[in-house]
């Protein structure tokens, strides 16, 4: 008896024969991110684990009069030791090293338009000088208010026109001009993966960042307090350098005044009258 051959059902396409998938372009809004990882690809990325107790920040935010997320705690914090090392608030633009003097910080948030999720970055003007509930309250409007337009046009919209390799050879060279490198945006950049999954999380630093901070979700978890074992909240950072403009010492340094500030939760001082500057304890302001 012949054997007879049967068809395998294609996996592509559903039972009455249709394709089993829809085919889209790239959208233009995510270009951008697109371009960004291919130069952040060419860089040379240092990571650190950090895991902060933030019992006294925990009890801070469950007792403060105003709103305050983790999030805005962890800028409002991430600033003020930015402010205190000033050479990791930098950007390499050609053959020069680009200092910032005002500490702004970049944070992503996630909101919905026109039916869809779409990502925006959302940039913390003077973030050193700003309480953590003000902070909280800007990444609220971001991720709920309007958010900016995504549609493009003029110069915006040609400009995504351009063949990806073209255009991203011109940011890379418009790069080299200190003016330019400083129109794209904050040196520091804060992701929060905290409120989608509990414990550590981790993002692909993006250009131009010189500093990405990834923020996981608070837990508690066993540790070492006066001399004992006891569960304790712990707060999970993810720090990514650039290695080309940070060194292994600087960078140090800021994880090591992060610790203090985050635990002690220094960004509560002075809160509701926008924020002073904070310095780690044994040191002190001059009047």
């Amino acid at each position: 008896m012949g054997v007879v051959a049967r068809a395998r059902p294609d996996p592509r396409r559903t039972g009455d024969g249709r394709p089993n998938f829809v085919l889209g372009p790239v959208p233009r809004t995510r270009q951008p991110v697109l371009d960004s990882l291919v130069g952040a690809s060419r860089r040379f990325q240092v990571h650190a684990l950090l895991e902060f107790d933030v019992t006294e920040a925990r009890a801070q935010i469950f007792d403060a009069e105003t709103r305050v997320s983790w999030t805005g705690f962890v800028v409002a914090t991430i600033a003020r030791a930015v402010a205190l090392h000033p050479e990791v608030n930098a950007r390499k633009a050609g053959n020069r090293i680009l200092t910032f003097e005002r500490v702004d910080i970049g944070a992503t948030v996630e909101r919905h338009a026109a039916g869809r999720t779409v990502l925006d970055v959302v940039t913390i003007r003077n973030a050193d000088q700003k309480s953590c509930a003000e902070i909280t309250e800007m990444l609220h409007e971001a991720k709920y208010g309007s958010g900016r337009s995504d549609r493009q046009s003029g110069l915006t919209e040609q400009l995504w026109r351009v063949p990806g390799s073209i255009r991203r050879t011109a940011f890379r060279l418009a790069g080299t001009r200190p003016r330019v490198a400083a129109s794209f945006g904050p040196a520091v950049g804060v992701t929060s993966l905290g409120m989608f999954s509990s414990g550590w999380g981790w993002a692909i630093p993006l250009a131009p960042l010189a500093v990405v901070v990834t923020v996981g979700g608070v837990m508690d978890r066993p540790a070492v307090h006066e001399g004992r074992i006891a569960a304790r909240p712990m707060l999970p950072l993810t720090l990514s350098f650039d290695h080309a403009v940070i060194d292994g010492a600087p960078a140090a340094r800021i994880a090591a005044t992060l610790r203090t500030f985050a635990e002690t939760a220094s960004a509560f001082e002075n809160l509701g009258t926008g924020g002073g500057r904070v310095v780690p304890a044994g040191q002190r302001q001059s009047d």
